[in-house]
């Protein structure tokens, strides 16, 4: 069985029509979706959730080129936890751009960058921060898009055979 694509990417949002605006104003997502899940249905979803007595609103947010993000208000806001980079768990989610440094320059007294551009095998990046705090990479591929967006799989195959083939080799369980 094989995977289709990376489908969405969500985030927690303390102020769900706040969300949908920054994100609308800053990068032209549109919410395509909108969802609330009554306090039973949370309950019933204790596994996934692990909150009490609150609700959820969620909903989807279509990139101009079709990635999504969605984004979740729960009406019990409960403690903030900080995730660190350094222990396992999601850090961030990514925006491909064109220019970094002119959205650096033209956004960087409405938004909340953490570092200035930097550049990192050619490709220019930066972070910056939405309104709760969610980090949101910026990058600019340049000619690394369309090698990883189009020959991607053809890479990956023949980085699997060669370079990369000790990932892959299976584990020998020693007794």
């Amino acid at each position: 069985m094989k995977i289709k694509s990376v489908s969405h990417v969500g985030v927690t949002v303390s102020d769900f029509e706040k969300s949908v605006k920054w994100y609308h104003d800053n990068f032209g997502f549109k919410l395509i979706s909108e969802q609330v899940l009554d306090k039973e249905v949370v309950q019933m979803l204790w596994p996934l959730y692990q909150v009490e007595d609150s609700s959820v609103r969620l909903g989807f947010l279509r990139a101009p080129k079709g990635h999504v993000v969605e984004i979740f208000e729960f009406s019990n806001k409960g403690n903030r936890r900080i995730h660190e980079w350094n222990i396992p768990g999601p850090s961030h989610f990514t925006l491909d751009v064109k220019n970094v440094p002119k959205w650096y320059k033209t956004h960087k007294n409405k938004m909340n960058f953490v570092i200035e551009p930097q550049i990192t095998d050619g490709n220019h990046w930066v972070f910056l921060k939405d309104p709760d705090g969610n980090l949101i990479e910026l990058i600019d591929l340049k000619m690394n898009y369309f090698i990883i967006r189009v020959l991607g799989g053809i890479a990956g195959s023949v980085m699997k055979k060669n370079n990369f083939k000790n990932y892959y080799k299976e584990q020998v369980n020693e007794l």
